[in-house]
């Protein structure tokens, strides 16, 4: 296991970094947070548009904040990513990988041609004596080569890629029952897990560059402006005031509740429970958004459920520093700092 470990998130607003460091067997430690914007049209829809601009931001955020870590951990976010359970007859490991290399064309959204053009892997989510279920995850090798070169360019070693939403549970202590929502600037993605089980990761894109565009022909304002009113001013707030059309802003709320209020209605018919508190315990919101006033509220209000961010939350990490106000928006960092220790 690596004794440092820096968390790359990165998307079309910028990149996320969080260095977590391992003290003794179980002890975490947050050594440092830096976060580096980056030019719009760098990454688009989860790929990189623009290299040398990604070489740059990671050299900027790397320049301005004093990292030392051992292992560098990368975090995929996108539509391309796919994401996927499948079960197959109880088999050991080795008879399992061959099973995946075999079945795999068949499980993608995209076509493979040639298993050296995918990346994948994948874990077990619970077994029998006769079955056992699988969490495959894959996307083409094209869309993750520009990532990794951006990365090695800028003087930093890559050892791990992987999806955030996988180590979410890890910034959290119990084994409570938990959907985790975030709201990233171009798309949402909430996890569903019960009794520690996976049972669906989802994709909407709807993200905050839609609510700011609500919030900016609301208000009539500027991008700028509308990041200081969802970071100032409580949603509901947000909804009543405004001179201007408010439809759009309006619609990308009700299409966030009800994309949350959908994909737990999934899960619930899957466990045929009888509502959602007979399945889960809270959700928990990660992201820019996350700790936005008021949001929790509304959304735990439509759900039945408690809704926390996650910087109102005890982690299962400590501070070197202060810890941030705005911790929310480093969840998947955080998780992914926490991945690179724990391999």
């Amino acid at each position: 296991m690596a004794r440092k470990a820096l968390g790359l998130d990165i998307d079309a607003l910028g990149i996320r970094a969080a260095e977590v460091v391992r003290k003794g067997r179980s002890s975490r430690l947050v050594s440092n947070l830096a976060m580096q914007a980056l030019p719009a049209g760098t990454i688009v829809d989860g790929k990189v548009a623009n290299q040398q601009e990604l070489v740059r931001g990671l050299k900027a955020l790397l320049e301005h904040a004093d990292f030392s870590a051992d292992s560098v951990v990368l975090g995929l976010r996108s539509s391309w990513v796919m994401v996927k359970t499948h079960r197959l007859p109880a088999m050991n490991r080795r008879e399992l990988d061959k099973a995946l290399e075999f079945e795999l064309p068949e499980l993608a959204y995209f076509p493979v041609d040639d298993l050296k053009d995918v990346c994948y892997d994948y874990f077990v989510n619970y077994q029998t004596e006769t079955e056992v279920e699988v969490v495959v995850a894959a996307f083409p090798r094209e869309y993750l080569s520009p990532y990794i070169e951006a990365i090695r360019t800028a003087g930093l070693v890559l050892e791990i890629v992987d999806l955030p939403a996988f180590s979410w549970p890890e910034l959290l202590a119990g084994e409570k029952r938990r959907a985790f929502v975030e709201v990233s600037e171009g798309q949402t993605t909430i996890e569903v897990l019960s009794d520690n089980v996976f049972k669906v990761l989802r994709v909407i894109p709807l993200g905050i560059a839609h609510f700011r565009q609500g919030l900016q022909e609301a208000f009539g304002c500027s991008a700028e402006e509308a990041r200081e009113l969802y970071a100032q001013h409580d949603v509901d707030h947000l909804l009543m005031e405004g001179s201007g059309d408010k439809r759009v802003l309006r619609a990308v709320v009700q299409q966030f509740i009800g994309s949350v209020l959908q994909t737990l209605d999934f899960v619930r018919a899957q466990e045929r429970a009888s509502n959602f508190r007979a399945m889960l315990d809270e959700i928990i919101l990660v992201g820019d958004l996350a700790d936005m006033p008021g949001l929790s509220s509304m959304l735990g209000k439509e759900v039945n459920l408690p809704t926390y961010s996650l910087g109102q939350m005890d982690l299962l990490l400590g501070f070197d520093a202060d810890r941030p106000k705005r911790l929310s928006s480093y969840g998947s960092a955080l998780a992914l700092g926490v991945r690179g220790i724990s391999a």
